[in-house]
């Protein structure tokens, strides 16, 4: 395949779905696909440590408890 053949293809790609494409350059780099992505909040002290606090007194995961409930709301519409 020529290399023009595959610029095009790529390109194509990165219209189509660019979280495609950088997760396959990611794979190229590292070997690996991140499914994960680290994001920043600022929310309110005493909600944070009362969920910090719960999570650790039932054994929960605070990223899965979150990523749930977004995963609700998008549900949601």
């Amino acid at each position: 395949m020529s290399s023009e053949k595959i610029r095009k293809i790529a390109k194509d790609i990165v219209k189509k779905d660019k979280a495609l494409f950088d997760a396959l350059m990611e794979y190229e780099k590292t070997g690996k696909i991140k499914t994960k992505k680290r994001m920043n909040f600022t929310i309110d002290k005493n909600v944070s440590n009362k969920f910090k606090k719960h999570c650790r007194d039932k054994g929960y995961n605070m990223s899965s408890k979150i990523e749930k409930a977004m995963r609700m709301i998008i549900k949601e519409g």
